[in-house]
């Protein structure tokens, strides 16, 4: 066992994993940012012009809906989770991560095991929390940066950069975007 690391999915674990796929994603602020000038397009116009398109007016009154809706989707989807986990296993699904040189494996105690490939990594993404593969098969294998049991955070970025080589350029991109997106980030 090269790495060992354990959590327990939490509802701020599952709110910090959601947060990054609703609001984080290249994609996510690419469609805020074209939404946000499309909607102050909007409003100079309705404000400062002759007359205001149909289009423009549609717009302006839709807005606050379609704004809203990726944090209904985010609330819903944590609180689903949370209640599942509570409602199927009786409480918080604790989850304890082994990696050797050939696998990953997550062992959850519920007893469902997943194991997995290192070629079979599509993505690698960090969080201010977390480190997060995910899998060709859309399986996120998580890893809390604090709770390494054996080895740390930085040992194993490290050895997936050698294990897999473009996990580093994603990495990179990675830690750029959350520079720029999470202040907080240490």
């Amino acid at each position: 066992v090269l790495f060992e690391n354990t959590h327990v999915r939490t509802k701020e674990l599952v709110k910090e994993i959601y947060s990054y796929f609703y609001f984080r994603r290249k994609l996510s602020i690419f469609g805020w940012v074209v939404f946000g000038l499309s909607f102050v397009i909007n409003l100079v116009c309705a404000i400062f012009g002759d007359s205001c398109s149909t289009t423009s007016t549609i717009i302006l009154i839709l807005a606050p809906f379609i704004a809203i809706l990726p944090l209904y989707a985010y609330i819903r989807q944590v609180n689903i989770v949370v209640k599942r986990d509570k409602e199927v296993h009786g409480k918080e699904i604790e989850v304890t991560t082994v990696v050797t040189d050939e696998f990953i494996q997550q062992t959850a105690s519920t007893g469902s095991i997943n194991k997995i490939t290192f070629d079979n990594i599509k993505v690698v993404i960090q969080t201010k929390n977390l480190i997060l593969l995910r899998s060709k098969a859309n399986l996120l294998y998580i890893f809390r940066k604090d709770m390494f049991i054996v080895g740390d955070e930085s040992e194993f970025i490290s050895f997936l950069k050698i294990k897999r080589p473009m996990v580093l350029l994603i990495i990179i991109i990675l830690r750029i975007i959350i520079f720029f997106c999470c202040k907080d980030y240490k």
